[in-house]
């Protein structure tokens, strides 16, 4: 009982630092998309020129969770997140210091290739150290971070803005945090030592891993279902440009419901987790808040302008906690794949997903150019919500129990 008691304390200690890890990442996820009213006016450009430098971001983000499952089988989740992480810092005194637009792309790049491996890595050590039963919901709990990141971003960007007269000094603040946290990893982060030994494989292995993934059709609906939630991931990095475009709101206003709708991804990913847990089940929680998703989607987009704050921001909130369904994909993929391919399986649903993202994030923009308007944009939003609950509803197989069962 007393080994038990401490490998699960030792669990929550490693959890709280991957948390805070995960926090400043998540910071910088959505910092470009929270910074583009302002950049659009300072570096002179259009909408579809934001979506790209957005998009330099999560297209090598992307590219790279594919390799990231690899280095976790050939380095460990341990080396691969102190080194990545701190290439990531590199990239964040780049960005501070670059008032050029080819400056901003380079940075975003570094700090895209810095974050790319933290998740999967990440989520490689909670299935190591949490039993199945709480293992939904320290996946969860971890994901949360992401919600309080971008609140962070989306609030904290419009006001530093505002009061300030600038923005550059946070980017300043999560680089002293994720050096801080860094150092917390470098003594924290510990491997399962059975693991370490029987998992590590050459380049050669790990490669026909990858081509055994890619063939099995288990994982066909998580990737296409995660792909097409990704789209909707799209809607919030416009969100305050649309709501001040289309709504009337100031940068103030609709960064507030923007950001009040980001950090509905806490509740939303510990609860999530936890409903799956208590409940037995992943597909039932995936098919009924992603039906909900749809719904309140489609409310969003069509409500007219003058609606009341509040209400924009409930609707905001609504859309980012059915939306944090995406925890569940991260723990279904190794229910269904052995143990052997679960890093690789949830590199390639996490990276398509974030290139998907990458692709569909200027096209929205650059739609809104040619048209003029968001019409066009927002019925991909809501054609893809549709095509994903299909995919949750009627491809989608119980995972709960492991690969036993899901066969």
């Amino acid at each position: 009982m007393g080994t038990l008691e401490k490998k699960g304390s030792f669990a929550l200690i490693l959890l709280a630092s991957l948390w805070v890890t995960y926090y400043g990442e998540n910071f910088l996820k959505a910092a470009s998309s929270a910074l583009s009213p302002v950049l659009i006016a300072e570096l002179g450009i259009n909408k579809g020129t934001m979506g790209l430098l957005i998009t330099a971001f999560f297209i090598i983000y992307g590219i790279m969770q594919i390799p990231a499952g690899m280095f976790t089988d050939m380095w460990g989740p341990r080396k691969t997140i102190l080194g990545f992480t701190t290439l990531t810092v590199v990239g964040i005194f780049l960005f501070w210091l670059s008032f050029r637009f080819e400056l901003l792309v380079v940075a975003q790049i570094i700090m895209g290739v810095g974050c790319s491996v933290f998740y999967i890595n990440a989520v490689s050590l909670i299935t190591h150290w949490f039993p199945i039963e709480r293992k939904a919901t320290a996946i969860g709990v971890l994901s949360a971070a992401s919600g309080l990141g971008n609140f962070t971003s989306y609030m904290g960007f419009p006001l530093a803005n505002a009061m300030f007269g600038g923005w550059r000094n946070l980017y300043i603040l999560v680089a002293l945090i994720l050096l801080v946290n860094t150092g917390m990893n470098f003594f924290i982060l510990k491997e399962n030592t059975a693991v370490s030994r029987t998992e590590r494989k050459s380049i050669k292995n790990t490669l026909r891993s990858f081509a055994e993934v890619l063939k099995d059709r288990r994982i066909y609906p998580f990737i296409l279902g995660y792909l097409l939630l990704s789209f909707g991931w799209v809607l919030n990095s416009w969100m305050t440009l649309f709501l001040m475009e289309t709504k009337g709101l100031s940068y103030v206003e609709g960064g507030l419901v923007t950001s009040l709708g980001t950090i509905a991804g806490i509740p939303g990913c510990i609860i999530m987790g936890a409903v799956s847990d208590r409940l037995r089940k992943r597909k039932l929680p995936l098919m009924i808040f992603s039906c909900l998703y749809t719904i309140i989607v489609t409310t969003f987009i069509f409500a007219p302008a003058g609606l009341p704050l509040p209400l924009l921001m409930t609707l905001s909130f609504g859309i980012n906690f059915c939306g944090s369904m995406w925890v569940l994909f991260f723990s279904m993929v190794p229910e269904v794949l052995p143990p052997e391919k679960a890093s690789i399986g949830l590199g390639l649903v996490n990276g398509l997903g974030t290139i998907g993202y990458s692709i569909i994030t200027p096209f929205y923009g650059s739609l809104i150019d040619i048209t003029g308007n968001y019409s066009a944009s927002n019925m991909v939003m809501i054609l893809s919500a549709l095509v994903m609950t299909a995919t949750m509803v009627f491809f989608t197989k119980e995972t709960y129990g492991g690969i036993n069962k899901a066969n």
